[in-house]
């Protein structure tokens, strides 16, 4: 194994170890403790809900990716060097299919995000309305 190739797959590991974190750190984030961050000691604030709903979602799902991308790299080193998929003159079209690909999968993620973010600010509201019940 030459140098460079032993960077990269390095580089992947520590990729997927780093973004494993970062996912975590997220998953962890409880509907309890974001209702309790969009309150404060008078009153609660009815712009947080939202806003740490869509920061969840959005952070699952980059999370989810950056971890699926160091995968599939780190996944690439197991892949035969000589194992041809496509012939090069069918290989010339993959980057422009790759790219309406990654732009119509974004669309569609960046919907289910939103509709997570709808989802968890329910989960928050309806802590805090029970939470306001009990004091």
């Amino acid at each position: 194994m030459n140098a460079p190739t032993l960077v990269q797959l390095v580089a992947a590991c520590v990729g997927i170890i780093g973004s494993l974190f970062f996912a975590i750190g997220i998953m962890r984030q409880s509907i309890e403790a974001m209702g309790r961050l969009s309150g404060s000691y008078w009153d609660n604030n009815p712009h947080m809900p939202p806003a740490l709903a869509a920061q969840k979602a959005d952070y699952l799902f980059g999370g989810s990716l950056i971890v699926a991308a160091f995968a599939l790299q780190l996944a690439s080193y197991l892949v035969p060097n000589d194992l041809q998929v496509l012939s090069p003159s069918q290989g010339h079209w993959v980057p422009w299919v790759a790219v309406v690909v990654t732009i119509l999968v974004f669309a569609i993620l960046r919907l289910a995000a939103s509709r997570l973010a709808r989802h968890y600010q329910t989960q928050i509201e309806t802590w805090i309305n029970d939470d306001q019940s009990r004091t």
